[in-house]
């Protein structure tokens, strides 16, 4: 150990080993819920994967788009018998799988895309007013007799 500590007090790393132990509970316990989970996510756990970002808020978006499809078939499994063979059959089912990746898919497009579309309704808002602005100072101009700016 380094010596070291965070805030928290815990050594640096602790939070990996706390989240392998969670996923290894998660796998020896509940076995097919996370087999379903798993595939039903697997875009969701790409982006985390990938994503750079701080907070990584497209990932996020992703697993949280994908989070409230699983729901209902984590329940139909819960319901079922809870067994490996129904998860792979529900996660074989292209309607379920195809609803979630598309989920999925269509949160990480807004995620890209929204922060473009801010940016260039911002930037004609800000031009829009600078006409304006532009305008209003030319009649001042030519009503007070003041020579045009430069």
């Amino acid at each position: 150990m380094s010596g070291h500590a965070d805030i928290q007090g815990r050594a640096p790393g602790t939070a990996i080993w706390l989240g392998g132990l969670a996923c290894g509970a998660v796998v020896a316990l509940a076995t097919p819920c996370a087999v379903l989970v798993s595939l039903l996510l697997a875009p969701g756990l790409v982006a985390i994967l990938l994503d750079r970002d701080a907070g990584r808020k497209p990932a996020r978006t992703v697993l949280l788009c994908g989070g409230a499809l699983v729901i209902d078939p984590l329940v139909t499994l819960w319901q079922s018998g809870q067994g490996v063979g129904a998860a792979l059959g529900m996660a074989a089912d292209p309607a379920i799988l195809a609803a979630c990746w598309a989920a999925q898919a269509g949160a990480w497009l807004f995620a890209q895309i929204l922060p473009i579309v801010v940016r260039l309704v911002l930037d004609a808002a800000v031009a829009a007013r600078a006409a304006r602005l532009r305008a209003e100072r030319g009649r001042y101009e030519t009503e007070w007799g003041v020579p045009a700016a430069e």
